[in-house]
């Protein structure tokens, strides 16, 4: 068995005083020629006794858990987990969760002994229960989240009564702390294929009950663009998306919001009138922008049609009607809309969030957890929107240039420091989206891939320049010119973006300096005199 040199050792004198057998994921990983880190054993010698030993070889072991304690070795990156039995294997083996992790071997002699037949099992590909499976979830409904991990990451179809058991409990799953389901559901997520893992916990019921948003998006038709409802195309970009949690999560979530807006063409006439702060037409409460300009008038609104709200209507565009007319028409050929999905897809995120713990799964990663993921999820479009024109082959390469250095500052930049990795990620996740079950022609492709390996190299150039920008000559033109406080601060933001996004580089020359402070005094002037 696949040891580090310290593991071994310590073994080996842990052995010399009790019987010591090692069993779990160390023996089942072995088994299938899988690589393994972490260590867990047992002993029929109390972990008081151990733990004395342990100190005076030198080590220094930790006691977790209340109910059922283990004594924790940490070491060179490496961890041994051991806890006391009572000297029966058999009897430990129907405490554990699966058959395929209750095979033990004998530290002293390396023999193997199955009490359940798990080898069996892992030969066989079945995962099944140890014992009586209703309680074995009873007794810990986290299983149930384990038992779909270990069927996707080994390929292992589920004994019947086991996932019947499973299902039957999943209620339980409310009772227990959210940081360990959370935790369970992010090695899901990061698994080889997380889609699998997705789809069993929808076969299992789970997300009915836990994640009603995403079993939304079963059978929600998209436009003609895509080849694939809105639940298949989020589970193709989850299974595109590098395995790190943030991306993970957002290639999962990004699409929620698609049901809530679901939408088509139509058309709507009549008077506009304003109740309860909300405008009004007909029967249809009507939502845009300046609608009080058309306040008592009768008018024609080009809109969608919501879904799931049928008496909302989105305004696509809006002009007074003469004639007066008054009725609903569908537009024939309509298109499909998700107007605004985005960020109707951040605002369920965030209803998500409170129910789960997935900042502990997001960690250091993202520099920011839960808000970079929300900051993900409702800037996923920003790149197929800003770039529009790119995509269809129009545009010039100084143009590009220039607006590519505009776009990675804008998404990079957060007030405080350019975040390099954000931009990587929000480009990573709008590569999965992209190949998500659209229609693609070759050529496409190509002019995308050319596109977002430019925009990478940008996302580099523009942290390099950021980097390099120094200050000297501004604080002398400030006290010069006697700029101080909040006008100090905002000038030197508007210097900073124009120097970051300008191809060439600027330096802060006096001519400069005057010419840009000129320009900054106007616009400032401008929008005061606007508020």
């Amino acid at each position: 068995m696949d040891m580090d040199s310290y593991q071994e050792e310590l073994i080996k004198k842990i052995s010399a005083i009790t019987p010591f057998y090692i069993v779990g994921g160390t023996v089942r990983d072995h088994l299938l020629n899988r690589p393994g880190k972490d260590v867990d054993g047992i002993i029929p010698i109390p972990l008081e006794e151990l733990e004395k030993h342990l100190r005076e070889w030198g080590y220094h072991p930790l006691k977790i858990g209340a109910k059922h304690q283990t004594l924790s070795v940490f070491q060179q990156g490496q961890r041994m987990d051991i806890n006391f039995f009572d000297g029966d294997l058999e009897a430990d083996a129907l405490r554990r969760d699966f058959t395929i992790n209750a095979v033990f071997q004998d530290a002293r002699t390396g023999e193997l002994i199955d009490p359940l037949q798990g080898r069996e099992d892992l030969k066989n590909k079945l995962l099944r229960a140890c014992g009586n499976p209703w309680e074995r979830f009873r007794e810990d409904p986290v299983r149930i989240l384990r038992m779909v991990r270990f069927s996707v990451q080994y390929g292992m179809d589920i004994e019947e009564d086991t996932f019947r058991s499973a299902q039957s409990l999943l209620p339980e799953l409310k009772h227990v702390a959210s940081e360990r389901t959370s935790e369970e559901l992010g090695r899901i997520l990061t698994l080889a294929d997380p889609a699998a893992g997705i789809r069993l916990l929808n076969e299992l019921g789970y997300l009915t009950l836990y994640l009603p948003e995403l079993v939304r998006l079963q059978g929600l038709a998209q436009n003609r663009y895509h080849t694939k409802d809105a639940w298949e195309h989020t589970l193709q970009v989850l299974a595109n998306t590098p395995p790190q949690p943030i991306l993970r999560l957002a290639g999962l979530f990004h699409d929620l919001g698609k049901w809530e807006v679901a939408s088509r063409e139509c058309y709507v006439w009549g008077k506009c009138w304003a109740e309860d702060k909300g405008y009004y037409i007909g029967e249809y409460r009507i939502l845009g922008r300046q609608l009080h300009r058309y306040h008592g008038d009768y008018v024609e609104v080009h809109g969608t049609r919501l879904d799931h709200y049928p008496q909302v209507i989105q305004v696509k565009r809006i002009r007074k009607d003469p004639s007066c007319r008054r009725g609903f028409e569908w537009v024939r050929d309509g298109k499909r809309h998700f107007l605004g999905h985005e960020k109707e897809s951040g605002r369920l995120t965030r209803q998500i969030l409170a129910r789960f713990r997935l900042a502990m799964v997001l960690g250091k990663e993202g520099e920011g957890g839960e808000k970079d993921l929300l900051w993900l999820i409702e800037n996923h479009m920003s790149g197929t929107l800003s770039f529009i024109a790119e995509l269809r082959g129009e545009g010039t390469a100084l143009q590009l240039n220039q607006k590519m250095r505009q776009f990675v500052w804008e998404k990079g930049w957060d007030g405080r420091s350019y975040r390099l990795t954000r931009v990587d990620q929000l480009l990573e996740l709008w590569r999965a989206d992209f190949y998500g079950g659209k229609k693609r022609e070759p050529k496409e492709e190509q002019i995308f891939e050319e596109l977002l390996e430019k925009l990478h190299q940008t996302n580099k150039a523009v942290q390099k320049r950021h980097q390099e920008l120094e200050w000297g000559e501004l604080e002398k033109f400030a006290q010069e010119h006697k700029i101080k406080g909040r006008e100090w601060g905002d000038f030197k933001e508007s210097l900073r973006k124009t120097r970051v996004v300008s191809v060439d580089w600027i330096p802060l020359t006096t001519g400069f300096l005057e010419k840009e402070y000129k320009h900054f005094k106007g616009r400032n002037y401008a929008k005061r005199e606007r508020e």
